[in-house]
């Protein structure tokens, strides 16, 4: 039996967004290249899936929650670019 100190709300849990050439390309198309927080011309996209940019990341803005994959993926979290995937 889990105790209720161990166990995290619904809201708080973060679903595993899968790294497939589609997501890619709708997080490319539609979200991450429009993001104020993006780095131009680096070729990368998808960080809820891939983890975060190599880059420092100045936070100018974040577009995750405008994304399908987010929202399909049940994600609550924001600025994968900068923290890493969701996992």
């Amino acid at each position: 039996m889990v105790s209720r100190r161990n166990r995290r709300p619904e809201a708080e849990k973060m679903a595993k967004v899968k790294d497939t050439l589609e997501n890619f390309k709708i997080c490319m198309q539609v979200n991450c290249s429009s993001c104020p927080s993006f780095l131009k011309g680096k070729g990368e996209g998808l960080y809820c899936a891939r983890g975060k940019n190599e880059c420092e990341i100045e936070r100018k803005g974040c577009d995750c929650p405008e994304c399908s994959v987010w929202l399909e993926s049940g994600l609550s979290g924001m600025y994968y670019c900068a923290q890493g995937s969701a996992s």
